[in-house]
């Protein structure tokens, strides 16, 4: 099967994807926006396709002269960005795929679904909006995008937090969950070296991913435990540079720097090596779509705690792999880490059944599954 993806970027949490399609005899074809900063290519390079002449000239007067005091202002390009359209037809065109997963809904998705459909392709929307939800949006705005991009969504967020209590399903969305290879066994890997907990902490530098939180708690349990956290966060821009001085700053003047290690754009090779090193997983962010580095972590087999506004969060079994942690709660934080390494040795045990969790649930099978399912739909 020939399969088509175009996503905003390449990003690097896709190699399990691209890797199982490869290992199973497809052939891949990836169409990205533009590129990030950090990616692997280990299982495809992408047709970094950019965008058109005139909305390149529009995206840099938004960006750099009427918003270039807004954080997001860049992210303006993602929504309302359009492709070379004669461009993206040939490739489509040429590459002829059985089928296009598109992700968002967009200027740019919408373009690419009507050349699809032209060609007759079918198209699965991919997102990171969870299938049961309080409410989904039905105005006419709304209406008319799902209109022009496709029927058929799959995402990694079956729901947001652990409840579903009032919430109602999406009819035509599949739950496709990231996946992740095991990394290593329990027997494989050294708990507590030197004597110490280590905690591993991923996130941009930036206020929605909490890093505050984390530091906090270090401060407060460290006095309690003999505890390191690694923080390894994205720096790329002056608004990451302001809040990385901030934080760095406060712990030099609390006298945490043997308690707290900052890093910045680690490649992957480099955060994986950081999980092999850590007891436990933590990501405090609030508003998070859905993040892999929950189930990253329990392939390191090391328990996992994240915030309830986490697309993913539900991936923790709560209490045998982890636990979920209130929004932005400060205390409820701290009592969850402390539940963990107030016990070392069900850490461990904890630690052993979060690799058994990704070895059962988040491998290529399901996702395949999933497509093909969704493919058959649309021959129905």
């Amino acid at each position: 099967m020939k399969v088509l993806y175009m996503s905003h970027r390449y990003h690097t949490n896709q190699n399990t994807i691209m890797k199982g399609w490869k290992e199973n005899g497809h052939e891949l074809c990836f169409i990205s926006q533009y590129s990030g900063k950090i990616e692997d290519y280990t299982y495809v390079k992408p047709i970094v396709l950019g965008y058109g002449a005139l909305f390149r000239l529009i995206d840099y007067v938004y960006v750099n002269l009427l918003f270039r005091k807004k954080a997001n202002a860049i992210d303006m390009k993602l929504k309302c960005g359009w492709p070379p359209i004669l461009k993206m037809r040939r490739i489509i065109r040429e590459f002829c795929p059985d089928v296009a997963i598109i992700r968002e809904r967009s200027i740019y998705s919408i373009c690419m679904t009507a050349i699809c459909r032209h060609y007759h392709i079918p198209t699965i929307l991919y997102n990171l909006s969870p299938v049961w939800d309080v409410k989904f949006k039905d105005d006419f705005a709304h209406r008319l995008v799902r209109k022009l991009t496709p029927q058929y969504r799959m995402t990694p967020v079956d729901v947001v937090g652990i409840s579903y209590e009032g919430k109602k399903k999406d009819r035509d969305s599949y739950w496709a969950p990231f996946l992740m290879e095991p990394q290593m066994a329990p027997e494989q890997r050294t708990y507590f070296r030197d004597g110490k907990i280590h905690i591993f902490c991923i996130g941009k530098y930036q206020p929605r991913k909490n890093l505050w939180m984390m530091v906090y708690a270090i401060e407060k349990l460290g006095k309690k435990y003999p505890l390191h956290l690694s923080i390894a966060g994205e720096l790329s821009n002056r608004f990451h540079q302001e809040y990385y001085d901030e934080i760095t700053t406060y712990v030099k003047e609390h006298g945490m720097e043997e308690q707290v290690t900052f890093y910045c754009n680690l490649n992957k090779g480099r955060v994986m090596s950081e999980y092999a090193k850590a007891d436990l997983y933590v990501i405090p962010s609030t508003g998070e779509p859905a993040s892999i580095t929950v189930i990253e972590g329990m392939a390191f087999s090391i328990p996992v705690i994240s915030g309830s506004d986490n697309g993913s969060a539900n991936y923790i079994v709560n209490g045998e792999t982890g636990y979920v942690f209130e929004d932005c709660n400060q205390q409820d934080l701290e009592e969850k880490i402390e539940l963990i390494i107030c016990d070392r040795e069900r850490m461990k045990e904890m630690g052993r059944a979060a690799y058994a969790h990704v070895k059962e649930n988040f491998q290529f099978d399901r996702y395949l599954g999933v497509v093909q399912e969704i493919m058959g739909q649309q021959k129905g």
